[in-house]
């Protein structure tokens, strides 16, 4: 549940909406749940009788409880919404590390990414906008990812299974995957390993579809290697910040601000939200469809 700004609500116009003090009469009539996905506990949805459609206001699901999710409700992302600003975001990192601007009190040789090639991995919106801006400065775009928002953006595009083959081919690599059962820890230090020696890596999907022990390891292997990223591991289901990489020099990043809900960058996820939202209770579907399958799986195994 949110407040949504009136630009939002014009896209809703014609529908009930309820903000933040439904009651539970309210809620129980509610079809539509948009809301972040760690503020969606298990009390508020056993409230929700007649639920149909979860519309996470986040571009990542993870943090939604699928467990207590009602049998044949569907999640929808709202990826799309922080497409550019995490992209714009990423592209920031990925320059800096390659320029060597988070160096301090040593001299990092800057390098060269126009003309390069980018190697993608998760190629849902976010990651097609990185590579469309790859494209703008010359560089040879290859995606890895089970789908594909915008396949023209790719110059070459391989399943997730090919990863290893490719990873090798990469100057520069975009992490921008969810975290669902098929990509936990998936950069581990063997596949780490197989990049070349002056690989430059920016992850702005989720921290924990890289290994942390495995990346300090590899960092500490491979000194002409950088990393750096926005988003961090989870301990004791909660993202901390805290972690030895940050004694090397070859690592660097933001605390999670890419796509930071503030000003403008909050009012716009919440007016596509509630485009989606519309969509759904015009139609029955919605853009983001989100495979819960996948996340109970997750669960599963944790």
């Amino acid at each position: 549940m949110a407040s949504l700004p009136e630009k939002a609500k014009e896209h809703l116009v014609g529908f009930q909406v309820f903000e933040n003090e439904a009651g539970d009469d309210e809620l129980a009539r509610c079809e539509v749940l948009m809301a972040w996905p760690t503020r969606t506990k298990k009390e508020l949805l056993e409230k929700m009788d007649d639920l149909r459609m979860v519309q996470a206001l986040s571009a990542g699901v993870d943090g939604l409880d699928f467990a207590c999710l009602p049998k044949g409700v569907k999640v929808y992302s709202n990826a799309g919404a922080y497409t550019n600003s995490v992209a714009e975001h990423g592209w920031g990192l990925l320059l800096g590390a390659a320029k060597g601007l988070h160096a301090r009190k040593v001299r990092l040789v800057p390098r060269k990414l126009g003309g390069k090639t980018l190697l993608v991995v998760g190629c849902g919106s976010i990651g097609s906008e990185f590579a469309r801006f790859g494209r703008s400065i010359g560089m040879t775009t290859l995606g890895v990812s089970r789908s594909f928002k915008i396949p023209e953006a790719f110059d070459e595009m391989y399943a997730q299974g090919d990863l290893k083959g490719v990873i090798g081919r990469a100057d520069a690599i975009a992490i921008a995957l969810p975290l669902t059962n098929n990509t936990p820890k998936l950069f581990d230090y063997e596949t780490l390993m197989l990049t070349n020696e002056n690989v430059t890596i920016v992850n702005v999907g989720r921290g924990d579809t890289v290994s942390e022990r495995g990346l300090i390891k590899w960092l500490r292997k491979r000194p002409g290697s950088r990393y750096t990223t926005d988003v961090f591991w989870k301990k004791d289901g909660k993202e901390t910040f805290e972690t030895d990489a940050w004694e090397l020099q070859n690592f660097s990043g933001t605390l999670h601000i890419a796509g930071t809900p503030m000003g403008e960058t909050l009012e716009f996820p919440l007016v596509e939200a509630a485009k989606n939202v519309r969509r759904f209770l015009a139609t029955g579907e919605a853009q983001n469809l989100v495979d819960n399958n996948e996340y109970l799986a997750a669960l599963a195994k944790n």
